[in-house]
């Protein structure tokens, strides 16, 4: 299942970005794996969105809530209609990635 970046519209596959993008990040092994077994809120503490936006990624209020991506040209701005829309389904899902991944893909987001 994929969902979509919202500045350029990359297909992301939600496993990676639950699972293994953490791994791209400079944190040591041990620390990344300790990642992927946390809750949908404390992956998108400050330390982690920090460490995602060192290799390109920005998120809205869930890992899976692509706004930036490492395929995104350097002045590519997200489109604001899709971003209202994704944020307003990670607030009604909440936690429920499986929720929030089937969502947007149904709607190709």
């Amino acid at each position: 299942m994929d969902v979509h970046c919202t500045t350029c519209g990359e297909p992301w596959d939600i496993y990676h970005l639950r699972h293994d993008a953490i791994f791209e990040t400079d944190l040591s092994h041990a620390e990344a794996k300790a990642w992927t077994e946390l809750s949908p809120k404390i992956k998108l503490l400050d330390r982690y969105r920090g460490k995602f936006r060192e290799i390109g990624y920005e998120f809205g209020n869930s890992i899976l809530n692509v706004i930036r991506c490492p395929a995104c040209p350097k002045d590519a701005q997200p489109d604001p209609d899709k971003a209202a829309l994704k944020a307003t389904i990670v607030e009604i899902l909440g936690d429920d990635e499986d929720g929030i991944a089937a969502t947007m893909e149904d709607h190709g987001l």
